[in-house]
């Protein structure tokens, strides 16, 4: 009895270690909107490169949660997406956006990193936004992927206001909390400037200060 007892503590301890190390050298599958499609993405690819030797990376500008359920079919973007998939790198202004679930499938990353806010908060209502936001994460937790959700930075916009950002925000945090989703609030990280007629998306300077901030928290998370 107590070899058996003793086999199986080995086992569990054997099981554990494993699970550890899973997370040493993981791969990493990302899926955002346009503000990944400029620096704010290229420098957290760099970043997380460091510690992964497989980072695949995909933002399709004008995306939310729905879009990459892809109920309707594969939508497409028309105002870009971009895919680095290691030595692999693609830019085009039209595409499909590929199904969150193809690429769980294809990739079976143990860490799963989406960047989606900004087009939710762009909503007349954002809260509407909540029964796909819950089933992305669902998805997410049903392939055993690590789940890191980045909310939407700050805005100076008539669109996505300041209102809608906490709204969209804390309905976020809310819906990652209650998933097993490690949420990352770029509000608290980013601030627009007023002088940047645009009002949503960031300079290329301010997009890789974002990304460098981003990067330190994702990379300290994952070394716990």
């Amino acid at each position: 009895m107590k070899i058996k007892f003793t086999a199986f503590f080995l086992f569990v301890i054997s099981s554990s270690l494993n699970c550890l190390m899973a997370l040493d050298n993981p791969t990493i599958l990302f899926i955002g909107d346009s503000h990944s499609y400029g620096r704010f993405g290229t420098v957290l690819e760099k970043s997380l490169s460091s510690i992964s030797d497989h980072v695949i990376m995909e933002s399709s500008c004008g995306s939310s949660p729905s879009t990459w359920l892809g109920k309707t079919g594969y939508e497409k973007t028309v105002c870009g997406f971009w895919k680095k998939d290691g030595t692999q790198e693609s830019r085009s202004k039209e595409h499909s956006t590929p199904k969150l679930s193809d690429e769980l499938a294809n990739y079976r990353p143990e860490v799963t990193i989406v960047e989606l806010g900004t087009n939710i908060a762009a909503g007349s209502n954002p809260l509407k936004a909540a029964a796909s936001i819950e089933e992305v994460m669902n998805i997410i937790g049903s392939a055993s992927t690590r789940c890191i959700w980045i909310g939407p930075p700050d805005a100076h916009s008539s669109i996505v206001t300041k209102e809608k950002l906490q709204i969209t925000n804390q309905m976020l945090s809310e819906l990652a909390s209650k998933n097993n989703c490690f949420y990352i609030d770029s509000l608290a990280l980013t601030t627009f400037p007023i002088n940047e007629k645009e009002g949503i998306h960031y300079p290329p300077s301010l997009s890789a200060v974002w990304g460098e901030k981003m990067s330190t928290i994702i990379i300290n998370y994952l070394s716990k």
